[in-house]
C-alpha cells in the first residue's frame, strides 16, 4: 500500500494532494445522483413537448445550429448583417431553420426556461442526441466551454457537475439549502465545493494548511450528507465513509492507485502557470521510489514466479480475454441501457380512449392481467386447448427445455399489444429496476432476467422488411443512436443476437406480409441459436398452412382480461375530472342498452365507457358504435352539425350529428379504406403517396385532425418517413363496409375467392355489411363462399362428428378449434384445418346475424347450411343459430345436436324440409324420428340415447348414402340392419351381446370395402355363446380396421381366432387383455398402439403381422426393446411406427434388478437380426435412439430433423441400414454419419440449405458402392445476401468441392426440383439421374451436358414438340419410364442419341403418343413430318431401343431407321414391329419376350445376326416357322433361346393344329441350317425334338441338363460342326456325338475325370481331325469314398486311353490343373495348345 505522506516533504503539499483525492472522491459519491437527475429533467422536458403536440413525436435530424438564431451571442462570430459565421452555422446544413417535426425548438425552449441565466451553453450540447441521450441536455447547463466531447457523467469533470446542479432550476428543491453563488448572498455548499476544484486545480504553490483542509474536508462532508436527498443515496454515503478514512490517514491506497492519482495530477499542473518547478519534481521523484519499490518487490518474487510460470501464462491469457470480454461486455451494458431507457420513454402508455387515440395514461395506472389459455400442438399436428391458466412467464418460454418461438393470438382489440408492452416493461423493470412500485404482469418477472437483451417489433411498421435483424436497426438503433453510432451499435447487435440469449417481440404477424411472399414468419437467422421470439397475431393468421407445425414451439391465446370490472373502473378513473361517475351507473347503462355482447375485448370496452363518459345515446350495433366513433372524431376536426334530414340509406348515419357536413371526406376516406383493405397490397399502414390517391391534402389534414388517421414517424431515414394508419383496424374494416354498401352491387365484381379462407379474412367487414345493407351482404357472402369452402366445412364437421372424443376440446373459441384425438398423420393437417374453418364460419354467421337484427335491417335472407349445438355455445348464440336454423329449414346439411335446443316437433319439420339436403345428423332419438329418417339421402349418422333395435333395423338399409354410423349410451342386444355402403362405425359407452357383436362382425366382413369400427367403453355380454362363433371364425376380416378403448374381457374373448385385418388399442389395460388373444388373430397385419407401458412386453405377435404403429406411447425401455426382439422373429419384413413414443425415465429407483434387465435386452438386441424390420420415428429422444445402437435395422424413417439430429449419433453403428428416409428442415452442414451398408437415402419433404445437400452428397460419395439419392420434394432454402459473408463462403465452398468428388456410383431420383437445385449437380460426375417429371427435365436440360460421368437417364412425364435436351457425351442409356410425348419429340431424341459416338440404349418402357390430330395446325404436323423424314437420315446402328408398351404410331417412327438392336418386351410389340422389322436396314440384332402361339409371321431384316429368346413361351409351329425364317438369311445368324417354354400340343389343340405343327416340323430338315448357331439355356425334351434331323450347325449348351435332354437328339444333326457346353457333370459321358462334329468347347465345366476321359475317347472315334476345348474344367476330387469301383472305372478308362489314337485330337487348355493334365499322360494326342503361363 502507498502513503500520500510519502510523496512531498512539506506538509501543506501533502494536503494538496489530499484534497485532490478528495474531490475525486465526492465527484465519484455526486455521479450516481446526478445522472439519475438528468434522465427526470430528460424525462419532465419531453412529457411538456408532447402534451403540447398532442403526439409522442421525436426528432433526430435536427443540428444544435439548426435551432439557434445567427447571429447568437456567445456562440456566433457572425458581425453585421452581411457577413459570414464561421463557427456555429458554417455551412447550408447548419442553417437556422424550423424542427420538422415540431420538437427540437420546444425543447430548446424547455431548456432555457430550466436555466437560471437563460443562457445554456449551446456549444456543449449535440441536439440530435436529445431524445436519446439526457447528459447532451444536461451538459447545456455546464460552462460554456470544453465539455462538447463528454457524453456522460463519469466522462464529466467536478467543475461541470457542480454547475449543472447550480445553473438548473430543477435542482432548486434538492437541497436543503437556497443555491446561491455569492456576492452578495452568503455562498451555498455547491459554491463552495466549486471554489475547491478550482484552488485544487489552479493552485500555482500546491499547498494546502491544515485549517483549509480541514475546511474542506467538512463542507465535502455536508454536500454529500444534505438531508434533502443526498443522505438517502448510496453511493454518496459510500464516499462520505471515504473521505472520513481519507482525513484520518487510513484510507488504503495500492501502489497502482498512487500512480494514476499522481499522473493525473501531474497532468493538470502542467496546465496551470507558474507553477512550483518544485512540487513536480518530489512528485516526479515519488513516481520514480513508487516504480522502484515495484520493480524491487518483482525481483523478490523472481523466484516465486519463476516456479509459477507455466500458472502465470495462463493468467496473463486469461486476462487479456477477460479484458476483451470485459470491453464487450461493458458495451452491451451500455446499449442495454439504452435500450432500457428507450422504452421507458417511448412504450410506457397506452391509449385509454378510442375518441382519441392520444389520450393516453401510464399502462401501470391502466394495466388488468390478461387471460391466456394454452393450446398443445400434438404431435399429428392437432391444436388442442388445455386447462392449464397461464400465469407465469415460465409458461411461455420453457417447457421440457427452452421454447424457440412462441406464438400469442387472440382477437382485435383483445389486448394483444398492451400485454407485449407490458412485457417489454416488466422486462426493463427486471433487468434495471426503474420503478419499483410497478407492479409485474406475472409474479416470476426474474424469469425475464434470462434474456439479457429484448429487442420489440411492431410488425405493422415493418412493411417491406423481411429480416428481424433489418427491422431492429431501423426502428431501436437508428432511433437511439445517429451517425457513426448507428453503424457501431449495428455491428454489436450482430455479435449479441449471436452470443446472447435475446429475446425478440414481435406485435402483430398478421399486419405483415414478405413482399416476395418466402416467409410467413420475419427472418431470424440459424446462427442466432439463443434468440427466443413472441409473436402476436389474430387466430385466423394461424390457419395459414404454410406456418408449419414445426416453427410452433407454443401456442397461447390471449382470451380477454382476468378482470374487466378492474379495467372499466380504472378507465372510467382516467377519464373523469371528479369523482361523479361510478362503475354502477355504467354498468346500469351497459345493461339498459343491451351493449354486454360489446365486453368481450379492452378496446370496446373502452370505447363504450368513452361513448357513455360522452353522454351518446346509441341503440347497440356494431355499425351504429361506429357510426358514433367516427361523429366524435369528426366533431372534434370540425364540430359544425349537420343532419340526414331526410333520412339516409345507410341507417345508422341518421343519427349522426357532425358527418353530414363532411360527407364527402366520409365517402373519400371510406373509399380509401376499401381500396386498402381489398387491394393486392393490403397493408394496415400506407404512405401519404398511397393516401393521396383517394384523398386530397385537405381531407388527408382533415383525418389527421380528427383522429380517424393517425401518422407515425417511424425512422430518421428519410425514405420511410411518416406512415399513416387507421385509428384501429376495425374502424378501417366498417369503412370498408360501408364503401361497399354505399356502392351497392358495383363493387361486388371485384371479389373473388382466390383461397378458401378468404371470406374469414373479411369476416369483420362481411358483419359490418350485413348490419349495413342485408342485400349487398347476401351477394358477397354468396360470391366468397364457394363449392370448395362449403367442402372444406363439411369435411371438417366430418371429423368432427366421426373422430371426436374429448368435450372440452370443443370450447368457446372463435377461430382456431383443430381438435382431434388418435387422427390419422398423414391426414390430420387438412381434417383439423377444415373443422376449425366450420367452427369460424358458424361463430361469423352468428355475428352477422346478431349485427343484422340489432341494426334493425328487415330482410335477412343469411344462407347456412351447417348447424353445430353443442353445450359450449353461449345461450344467446345458440338462440341465434336457431333463428339462423329456422330461416334455412329447408336447406340444412348437416344439424349437431349435443344440447337440447329444439323440441321434437321443431327436428320432424327440419328433417322433413330439408330430406334432399341432409347429409350430417347427431341427435337423440324417438319413433318419430325414426320414421322421419326413412329414405333420407343421410351420409352420417349420430344416435345418443337407447335405440329401438327392430325401429333401426327397420330404417337403416332404407338409408342407401349412409357411410357413419355412430350409437352411444345404449343396450344393443341382437342384430341391427346395416346399409351396404357403411364404411365407419362408432359404439359409445354401449352394452351389447357377444351374438349382436359377431353378427356386426360377419355383415361387416362381407362388404366388398374397408370399414372402421371403434369401440369406447363398449361391455360385451355371454362371450360364452356359441351362437354365430363358426360362422365368424370362418369370415374374412382383413377389410375391418377395430379400434378399442376401455373393452372388457368377453368382447376380447369374442375376437379370439377371428380374421380381422387392423387393430388398435388405445390403453395399457386394452393392449393387457388383447394379449391373450393377438396370436390367434390369423390375418392381423397392422397393430396400433396407444397408452403406458412397462416391463417386459409380452405380445405374441401373430407371423401375419405386417406393421406395429405406436402413435402416442409412453413406454420403459425393456417394454421396447423386447417388442423389437419379438419383430426380429418374424420371418418376413415388418415396419415399426414410433410415431410419439417417450421412454419412461430409468432412474436408480427403478432398482438393480430393472436395471439388469434393461442392460441384458440391450446387449441382446444387437444379437438379433432385425435387418428386416423398417423403423419409423416421427417424435424421439437420445434414449430412444440409444436403443437402436449396434443394430442391424435395414430401414430407418425419420419423420423430422430433430428425428435426424438424434439419430445422427448412432447411424454409423446401424450394421445393416440399406435405406434411410428423411423430412423436415436441415440447414448448415450435413454432418449425418452414414452406414456403409447404405444403398438408399430417401428425402421425402424437406427443406434444406444448399451447404447441407452438398455435404450430404459428399457424404455419398464417400461410400465405395451404388447408391441412390431419391429427392421427393426438396425445397432449398433461399441463399439470400443476408445469409452474410461467412454463409455464402461456406456454400461456395461446398459447391466447388463437389466435382471433385466421385459420385458415378451415385443414382439421383429427383421428383420435384427447381433451378437452384440442378445447379448444385453441375459439372458433377453422377452416374445416374432419374426426372420423375417433365418439369424435372426441363430444369435439369440447363446442366445435363456438364455431367461428365453420367451414364444414365430416366424421365417420367409428359414432354411435346422438339426435345431440347443436350445429352452428355457420357450417356450410355436413356430410359423413358411412363412418359407421354409427341412424336416430334420422340424423333428429335433420337436423333440426339445417334450423335453419341458410342453405343447406347434407348428404352421406351410406357411411352404413349401424343395423337396428332388436325387441330394440331399446320405448323406442328409439317415439323412432325420433318422429324420423321430426318430419322432415316442419321446412323442409328449403335441404338439399342427397349420397347415395353408401344403402338402402332410408335413402331411407325422407327420405320426406315438404321437401329441397330431391338429389344421388344411384349409379344403385343412383336406383332405391332412385325409391320417395320423387314425396314430396319441395320439391325443386327433381336430381343423377344412374351407369348406367342400359331405360325411366326416376323419378317426379319436381311441384316440380322442375332435373335434371342429371352423369356418366352410359344407353340413348336411358331418355334419351327421362326427357325425356317432365319435359315432363309444367307449369312450366319445366332438363335438364342434364353427361357423358353413350349406350350403343351395336346388333342384339344384340334387335328388343324396338330396338322400345321406337324407340317412345320418335317419341314424344318428340308432347310439348309447350317448357318445357324443355336444357344440353349432352359430346354426340354420337346424343344429338343424340335431340332432333331437338322442341320444347324453350331450347338451351345448352357447347362448340364441342356446337354442331357440334346444328347438324345445330337447324333441326327448331320451338319452340327462345333458343340460349345457348361455345367457340371459326373459318372460317364454318354453324349452321342456326330460324325460331322469338329470341335467340341468346354467353356464353364465342372466334371469328373471318368466323364473327361470317356468324351475323349469318344472323340477319338472320330475318323477325322476333332478340337476338344478345355477353357475353364475344373475336375471333381476323385478322393477314397467315391468307391473302389469309380476308381476302377477311371484307371480302366485311362489305361484305354493310352491305347486309343488320338493323334486326330487337337487339345487347347485355358485353366488347367495338374489333376487335368495327369488324364493326358502318356496319350497320343496330336496337338496341345495351352493358353496361360500356368497351364505350362
Amino acid at each position: 500500500m502507498a502513503n500520500l505522506s510519502a510523496v512531498f516533504t512539506e506538509k501543506e503539499r501533502t494536503n494538496w494532494l489530499k484534497t485532490w483525492l478528495a474531490v475525486d472522491i465526492a465527484k465519484s459519491g455526486l455521479e450516481q445522483f446526478v445522472e439519475n437527475e438528468a434522465k427526470t429533467i430528460h424525462t419532465n422536458i419531453f412529457n411538456n413537448v408532447w402534451s403540447i403536440n398532442s403526439s409522442q413525436a421525436t426528432c433526430s435530424v435536427c443540428q444544435t445550429a439548426n435551432l439557434l438564431k445567427c447571429p447568437t451571442q456567445g456562440v456566433c462570430n457572425k458581425h453585421g448583417a452581411h457577413s459570414t459565421c464561421t463557427s456555429m452555422h458554417d455551412n447550408a446544413a447548419k442553417q437556422p431553420r424550423p424542427c420538422p417535426a415540431n420538437v427540437c425548438n420546444q425543447v430548446q425552449d424547455e431548456i432555457v426556461k430550466k436555466h437560471k441565466f437563460k443562457k445554456p451553453s449551446w456549444k456543449n450540447t449535440i441536439a440530435q442526441q436529445w431524445t436519446t441521450n439526457p447528459w447532451q441536455i444536461a451538459k447545456a447547463y455546464f460552462p460554456p466551454d470544453g465539455y462538447a466531447g463528454q457524453c456522460s457523467v463519469q466522462e464529466t469533470d467536478f467543475n461541470g457537475i457542480i454547475s449543472f446542479m447550480m445553473n438548473c432550476k430543477h435542482f432548486d428543491n434538492k437541497f436543503s439549502f437556497p443555491i446561491a453563488a455569492g456576492k452578495p448572498n452568503t455562498p451555498c455548499l455547491l459554491t463552495k465545493a466549486r471554489e475547491i476544484g478550482r484552488t485544487v486545480r489552479h493552485s500555482s504553490q500546491c499547498k494546502v494548511t491544515d485549517p483549509d483542509l480541514q475546511d474542506i474536508f467538512t463542507t465535502l462532508t455536508d454536500l454529500l450528507s444534505d438531508a434533502t436527498c443526498l443522505t438517502h443515496d448510496v453511493t454518496s454515503q459510500e464516499a462520505v465513509k471515504k473521505l472520513a478514512e481519507l482525513q484520518k490517514d487510513t484510507l488504503k491506497i495500492t501502489t497502482q492507485e498512487m500512480i494514476d492519482l499522481l499522473k493525473a495530477a501531474q497532468d493538470t499542473l502542467k496546465k496551470v502557470q507558474n507553477i512550483a518547478d518544485h512540487s513536480l519534481d518530489e512528485m516526479q521523484m515519488f513516481l520514480e521510489q513508487c516504480k522502484r519499490d515495484l520493480n524491487t518487490h518483482t525481483g523478490n518474487c523472481k523466484q516465486v514466479l519463476d516456479d509459477h510460470t507455466a500458472k502465470c501464462k495462463k493468467a496473463i491469457d486469461d486476462h487479456v480475454s477477460i479484458t476483451v470480454e470485459s470491453t464487450y461486455e461493458q458495451t452491451c451494458k451500455d446499449f442495454r441501457g439504452h435500450l432500457i431507457e428507450f422504452y421507458t420513454a417511448e412504450i410506457n402508455t397506452v391509449s385509454v380512449s378510442p375518441l382519441w387515440e392520444g389520450l393516453d395514461k401510464p399502462i401501470f395506472d391502466i394495466f388488468v392481467q390478461p387471460k391466456l389459455s394454452l393450446y398443445n400442438i400434438e404431435k399429428d399436428g392437432s391444436r388442442t386447448k388445455t386447462n392449464k391458466a397461464i400465469n407465469q412467464y415460465k409458461d411461455f418460454f420453457y417447457s421440457d427445455k427452452k421454447l424457440k418461438r412462441v406464438f400469442v393470438q387472440g382477437d382485435p382489440g383483445i389486448g394483444k399489444s398492451t400485454f407485449l408492452t407490458k412485457l417489454v416493461l416488466d422486462w426493463c423493470n427486471a433487468v434495471s429496476v426503474h420503478n419499483s412500485d410497478n407492479k409485474a404482469t406475472f409474479s416470476d418477472a426474474d424469469t425475464l432476467k434470462d434474456f439479457q437483451f429484448l429487442f420489440h417489433i411492431s410488425l405493422r411498421d415493418a412493411i417491406g422488411q423481411r429480416d428481424v435483424i433489418e427491422m431492429i436497426k431501423a426502428h431501436i438503433i437508428d432511433n437511439i443512436y445517429t451517425g457513426d453510432k448507428q453503424t457501431k451499435a449495428f455491428e454489436l447487435l450482430h455479435q449479441i443476437l449471436e452470443r446472447e440469449t435475446c429475446l425478440v417481440t414481435m406485435d402483430g404477424l398478421n399486419e405483415w406480409a414478405d413482399h416476395l411472399n418466402q416467409y410467413v414468419v420475419p427472418r431470424i437467422p440459424s446462427s442466432h441459436t439463443n434468440c427466443v421470439s413472441i409473436i402476436t397475431t389474430r387466430p385466423w393468421k394461424m390457419a395459414d398452412e404454410r406456418i408449419k407445425v414445426s416453427v410452433i414451439d407454443r401456442l397461447l391465446e390471449i382470451e380477454g382480461i382476468a378482470d374487466s370490472e378492474q379495467l372499466i373502473k380504472q378507465i372510467i378513473l382516467s377519464l373523469q375530472t371528479g369523482n361523479n361517475r361510478t362503475f354502477n351507473e355504467f354498468m346500469t347503462f351497459v345493461n339498459e342498452r343491451h351493449f354486454m355482447h360489446f365486453l368481450t375485448s379492452p378496446w370496446l370496452q373502452a370505447l363504450i365507457v368513452n361513448v357513455w363518459m360522452s353522454k351518446t345515446d346509441v341503440r347497440g350495433s356494431l355499425c351504429e358504435m361506429n357510426c358514433v366513433l367516427l361523429d366524435l372524431l369528426f366533431k372534434k376536426a370540425d364540430a359544425t352539425e349537420g343532419s340526414f334530414k331526410n333520412g339516409c340509406s345507410i341507417e345508422c348515419l341518421s343519427s349522426t350529428r357532425y358527418i353530414k357536413k363532411q360527407l364527402s371526406i366520409f365517402n373519400a376516406l371510406a373509399n380509401a379504406a376499401f381500396q386498402l383493405t381489398f387491394s393486392s397490397n393490403k397493408s394496415l399502414t400506407f404512405s401519404e403517396q398511397e393516401l393521396r390517391k383517394y384523398l386530397s391534402k385537405t381531407h388527408l389534414q382533415f383525418c389527421l385532425k380528427a383522429g380517424v388517421l393517425t401518422a407515425r414517424f417511424i425512422s430518421v431515414n428519410v425514405t420511410q418517413g411518416l406512415q399513416f394508419s387507421f385509428t384501429h383496424e376495425t374502424v378501417q374494416e366498417f369503412l370498408a363496409a360501408f364503401h361497399i354498401a354505399n356502392s351497392k352491387h358495383v363493387l361486388l365484381a371485384n371479389f373473388k375467392p382466390e383461397h378458401k379462407y378468404n371470406v374469414l379474412e373479411m369476416s369483420q367487414t362481411v358483419i359490418y355489411l350485413y348490419g349495413l345493407h342485408c342485400e349487398t351482404g347476401n351477394k358477397l357472402l354468396n360470391r366468397l363462399v364457394d363449392g370448395d369452402f362449403l367442402s372444406d366445412i363439411s369435411n371438417g364437421l366430418s371429423f368432427y362428428i366421426k373422430l371426436y372424443r374429448d368435450k372440452s376440446a370443443f370450447q368457446r373459441d372463435k377461430y382456431t378449434k383443430e381438435t382431434v384425438l388418435k387422427s390419422n398423420p398423414n391426414q390430420m393437417n387438412c381434417d383439423a384445418r377444415c373443422l376449425a374453418i366450420s367452427v369460424l364460419f358458424q361463430q361469423m354467421v352468428i355475428a352477422v346475424l346478431n349485427e343484422a337484427k340489432i341494426s334493425g335491417q328487415k330482410e335477412i335472407f343469411l344462407k347456412c347450411m351447417d348447424f353445430t349445438f353443442n353445450e359450449y355455445l353461449h345461450d344467446s348464440d345458440s338462440k341465434t343459430l336457431k333463428q339462423l336454423l329456422i330461416l334455412n329449414k329447408s336447406n340444412v346439411r348437416s344439424l349437431i345436436l349435443e344440447s337440447n335446443v329444439l323440441e321434437e316437433s321443431e327436428l320432424l319439420s327440419i328433417m322433413q324440409q330439408s330430406k334432399n339436403s341432409l347429409e350430417r345428423l347427431k341427435t337423440t332419438v324417438t319413433s318419430e324420428i325414426y320414421k322421419a329418417l326413412h329414405n333420407l339421402k343421410i351420409k352420417e349418422l349420430h344416435f345418443i340415447g337407447q335405440i329401438e333395435e327392430s325401429s333401426l333395423s327397420n330404417v337403416l338399409p332404407s338409408l342407401s348414402n349412409l357411410i357413419y354410423l355412430s350409437i352411444e349410451d345404449s343396450n344393443l342386444l341382437e342384430r341391427t340392419l346395416l346399409p351396404g355402403t357403411i364404411q365407419d362405425i362408432g359404439l359409445l359407452n354401449c352394452t351389447c351381446t357377444a351374438v349382436f357383436l359377431r353378427r356386426l362382425l360377419v355383415y361387416l366382413s362381407s362388404l366388398k370395402h374397408d370399414v372402421q369400427l371403434y369401440f369406447e367403453a363398449v361391455t360385451v355380454t355371454d362371450s360364452n355363446t356359441q351362437i354365430c362363433q363358426s360362422e365368424e371364425l370362418l369370415c374374412d376380416m382383413k377389410n375391418i380396421h377395430l379400434d378399442i378403448e376401455q373393452g372388457n374381457n368377453y368382447l376380447y374373448d369374442t375376437l379370439r381366432c377371428t380374421q380381422i385385418g387392423e387393430l388398435g388399442l388405445l390403453t395399457s389395460n386394452d393392449v393387457s387383455l388383447a394379449s391373450t388373444i393377438l396370436f390367434t388373430l390369423k390375418k392381423l397385419t397392422k397393430l396400433y398402439l396407444w397408452d403406458t407401458h412397462s416391463e417386459r412386453c409380452t405380445l405374441q405377435l401373430p407371423a401375419t403381422l405386417q406393421c406395429i404403429s405406436l402413435q402416442k406411447v409412453k413406454c420403459s425401455a425393456e417394454w421396447l426393446c423386447s417388442l423389437l426382439i419379438a419383430l426380429s422373429s418374424l420371418d418376413h419384413s415388418v415396419k415399426c411406427e414410433l410415431w410419439d413414443v417417450v421412454l419412461q425415465p430409468c432412474a436408480d429407483e427403478c432398482g438393480d434388478d430393472s436395471q439388469a434387465r434393461i442392460s441384458d435386452l440391450r446387449s441382446e438386441i444387437p444379437l438379433h437380426d432385425m435387418s428386416e424390420i423398417e423403423v419409423l420415428v416421427k417424435n424421439g429422444s437420445v434414449e430412444l435412439f440409444e436403443i437402436f445402437r449396434g443394430t442391424n435395422i435395414g430401414i430407418l424413417n425419420l419423420k423430422t430433423a430433430e428425428c435426424a439430429s438424434l439419430a445422427s449419433k448412432i447411424l454409423y453403428t446401424l450394421k445393416k441400414l440399406t435405406k434411410l428416409y428423411l423430412w423436415g428442415t436441415y440447414s448448415e452442414r450435413c454432418t449425418l454419419q452414414l452406414p456403409a451398408t447404405l444403398q438408399c437415402i430417401s428425402l421425402q419433404v424437406v427443406e434444406c440449405s444448399a451447404e447441407w445437400l452438398c455435404s450430404l452428397l459428399i457424404a455419398l460419395s464417400s461410400l465405395d458402392h451404388s447408391v441412390e439419392c431419391e429427392l421427393w420434394d426438396v425445397v432449398l432454402q433461399p441463399c439470400a445476401e443476408e445469409c452474410g459473408d461467412d454463409s455464402q463462403a461456406r456454400i461456395s465452398d461446398s459447391r466447388s468441392e463437389i466435382p471433385l468428388h466421385d459420385m458415378s456410383e451415385i443414382e439421383v431420383l429427383v421428383k420435384n426440383g427447381s433451378v437452384e437445385l440442378f445447379e448444385i449437380f453441375r459439372g458433377t460426375n453422377i452416374g445416374i439421374l432419374n426426372l420423375k417429371t417433365a418439369e424435372c427435365a426441363s430444369l435439369a436440360s440447363k446442366i445435363l451436358y456438364t455431367l461428365k460421368k453420367l451414364t444414365k437417364l430416366y424421365l417420367w412425364g409428359t414432354y411435346s414438340e422438339r426435345c431440347t435436351l443436350q445429352l452428355p457425351a457420357t450417356l450410355q442409356c436413356i430410359s423413358l419410364q411412363v412418359v407421354e410425348c409427341s412424336a416430334e419429340w420422340l424423333c428429335s431424341l433420337l436423333i440426339a442419341l445417334s450423335s453419341l459416338d458410342h453405343s447406347v440404349e434407348c428404352e421406351l418402357w410406357d411411352v404413349v403418343l401424343q395423337p396428332c390430330a388436325e387441330e394440331c395446325g399446320d405448323d406442328s404436323q409439317a415439323r412432325i413430318s420433318d422429324s420423321r423424314s430426318e430419322i432415316p437420315l442419321h446412323d442409328m446402328s449403335e441404338i439399342e431401343v427397349l420397347v415395353k408398351n408401344g403402338s402402332v404410331e410408335l413402331f411407325e417412327i422407327f420405320r426406315g431407321t438404321d437401329i441397330g438392336i431391338l429389344k421388344l418386351k411384349t409379344a403385343e410389340c412383336a406383332s405391332l414391329a412385325s409391320k417395320i422389322l423387314y425396314t430396319l436396314k441395320k439391325l443386327t440384332k433381336l430381343y423377344l419376350w412374351g407369348t406367342y402361339s400359331e405360325r411366326c409371321t416376323l419378317q426379319l431384316p436381311a441384316t440380322l445376326q442375332c435373335i434371342s429368346l429371352q423369356e418366352v413361351e410359344c407353340s413348336a409351329e411358331w418355334l419351327c416357322s421362326l427357325l425356317i425364317a432365319l435359315s432363309s438369311l444367307d449369312h450366319s445368324v445366332k438363335c438364342k433361346l434364353y427361357d423358353v417354354v413350349l406350350q403343351p400340343c395336346a388333342e384339344e389343340c384340334g387335328d388343324d393344329s396338330q396338322a400345321r405343327i406337324s407340317d412345320s416340323r418335317s419341314e424344318i430338315p428340308l432347310h439348309d441350317m447350317s448357318e445357324i448357331e443355336l444357344f440353349v439355356k432352359n430346354g426340354s425334351v420337346e424343344l429338343f425334338e424340335i431340332f432333331r434331323g437338322t442341320d444347324i450347325g453350331i450347338l451351345k449348351l448352357k447347362t448340364a441338363e441342356c446337354a442331357s435332354l440334346a444328347s438324345k437328339i445330337l447324333y441326327t444333326l448331320k451338319k452340327l460342326t462345333k458343340l460349345y457346353l457348361w455345367g457340371t457333370y459326373s459318372e460317364r459321358c454318354t453324349l452321342q456325338l456326330p460324325a460331322t462334329l469338329q470341335c467340341i468347347s468346354l467353356q464353364e465345366v465342372e466334371c469328373s475325370a471318368e466323364w473327361l476321359c470317356s468324351l475323349l475317347i469318344a472323340l477319338s472315334s472320330l475318323d477325322h481331325s476333332v478340337k476338344c476345348e478345355l477353357w475353364d474344367v475344373v475336375l471333381q476330387p476323385c478322393a477314397d469314398e467315391c468307391g473302389d469301383d469309380s476308381q476302377t472305372h477311371v484307371s480302366d478308362l485311362r489305361s484305354e486311353m493310352v491305347s486309343l489314337d488320338m493323334s486326330q485330337t487337337k487339345i487347347l487348355v485355358k485353366n488347367g490343373s495338374s489333376e487335368l493334365f495327369e488324364i493326358f499322360r502318356g496319350t497320343n494326342i496330336g496337338i496341345l495348345t495351352l493358353k496361360s503361363a500356368d497351364c505350362e
